[in-house]
């Protein structure tokens, strides 16, 4: 028995030793990680969710959609989703939930993308757009 008391004592003395060091109480605060990428602030913990969710999507629809030399056309779609959730991440700064669920979204539009930019940028020069010519 008087063993045991020893053996508690003995790991007691060390830690009121540390506690009588102490001078005062700190608050430890995490801070997230901010990457930079061409002078652009953004969340490492973001864009890893955002760009693993995109690749996931991106390989499970290559998967599903199996055909002969489709590569060629899933190479580039992939190559521009990943740079559409690289430029949401950096531009909206999303909490990781949110860049996970932006990546998904994103990846999952796949060629679709192609025909939203171009009816943005249809809408976006408005009168500049060139008209049916004239005979």
């Amino acid at each position: 028995m008087m063993g045991k008391a020893g053996v508690t004592l003995g790991a007691v003395v060390p830690v009121a030793a540390a506690m009588g060091q102490d001078k005062g109480a700190t608050v430890a605060v995490s801070v997230p990680t901010v990457w930079h990428f061409l002078g652009y602030p953004f969340e490492a913990g973001s864009m890893i969710a955002a760009i693993c969710a995109c690749i996931a999507v991106r390989f499970y629809v290559v998967q599903t959609d199996r055909k002969a030399h489709r590569w060629t056309v899933d190479v580039p779609v992939s190559a521009l989703t990943l740079l559409f959730t690289a430029g949401m991440v950096i531009s909206q700064r999303p909490e990781p939930l949110w860049a996970l669920m932006t990546g998904t979204g994103i990846g999952a539009l796949g060629a679709g993308i192609i025909s939203i930019a171009l009816t943005w940028v249809q809408r976006a020069t408005g009168p500049f757009a060139p008209g049916p010519k004239a005979d």
